[in-house]
């Protein structure tokens, strides 16, 4: 029998990540248990300042896209929707993807079609317009999760609605499968955050997982990574960048490039790193806290 874990980017991610360690406690998958726990933000819209689901900035239209990514480790499914307009589950969109198109990626249009076909409520108006006198938020935030359940399979999810003021359309790295996330239950799992556009050159998600492959730990993997993209990247290009990472023996591990420091909009809590949540079989009522300083 394998331990149960579950891992969320950012502090925020606490309430998802019990969530989904409950529904695992409970029988479920960990596909369920991303899926549910990411849910949870997604129609809450208090989440909306953490850039998240139905309270999430809405684009320089005064329109609210989201994107949403699953990935299944146990034999590499994946799905995920892109621009979705007008439903506020997109994981759960990017889910029935997975499982119920011969695609695994749609986008605008195509998306809301599908979700609408799927059975899924249209909400119309959803989001938070951007400020008048800002067009694009500083803000990366994205809800990521990984889960591994009592099977020992994996799976890794995200949602956001992007940065606000975005032009309509913008996909960033969040629901591209090795850039966002990647999950292969063999070895392990990883999920990214922060400035999507720049992020998605390196696909570190799937860096991560191939050197879980190589032996390498979760923590030691994820710094890796960090190390190669701040070699590789400008010396004027100074974006933020966060990875979390779960192997299939229930190791965790995060790297943080750039983000000195990290105030919860909605706590007012002052993190000096990235801060990520950890919680196990034997933690159902509380979850960890960790903070892993940037690199620079």
């Amino acid at each position: 029998m394998t331990e149960m874990v579950a891992v969320g980017t950012w502090a925020f991610s606490e309430a998802p990540v019990l969530k989904a360690l409950e529904v695992m406690s409970q029988g479920g998958s960990s596909i369920d248990a991303v899926e549910t726990g990411i849910n949870l933000a997604e129609t809450d819209m208090s989440y909306g300042k953490y850039h998240i689901g139905c309270g999430g900035w809405q684009n320089s239209e005064n329109v609210l896209q989201l994107d949403a990514a699953i990935m299944d480790g146990k034999d590499l499914n994946f799905g995920s929707v892109t621009a979705l307009e007008g439903f506020s589950k997109a994981v759960s969109v990017a889910r029935r993807v997975m499982s119920h198109s011969p695609h695994s990626m749609l986008s605008g249009d195509g998306a809301a079609v599908f979700a609408q076909s799927q059975g899924f409520k249209h909400e119309p108006n959803l989001g938070t317009p951007c400020p008048k006198l800002q067009t694009q938020s500083p803000g990366h935030d994205t809800l990521g999760l990984l889960a591994m359940d009592v099977t020992g399979n994996l799976c890794a999810g995200v949602s956001t609605s992007g940065m606000s003021g975005k032009h309509p359309g913008r996909v960033g790295d969040s629901a591209l499968p090795g850039c966002g996330l990647y999950a292969d239950s063999l070895y392990g799992a990883a999920c990214c955050s922060g400035d999507g556009d720049k992020i998605l050159r390196f696909c570190p998600a799937y860096k991560v997982v191939d050197l879980l492959k190589q032996g390498h730990d979760p923590m030691n993997a994820c710094q890796i990574v960090a190390r190669e993209i701040i070699k590789r990247r400008s010396l004027t290009d100074n974006f933020e960048m966060v990875i979390i990472a779960l192997d299939c023996k229930g190791q965790v591990g995060a790297a943080n490039v750039g983000v000195h420091s990290w105030t919860d909009p909605g706590s007012g809590q002052l993190y000096l790193g990235f801060p990520y949540v950890v919680s196990r079989v034997d933690q159902l009522e509380r979850a960890v806290i960790n903070v892993v300083p940037a690199y620079f």
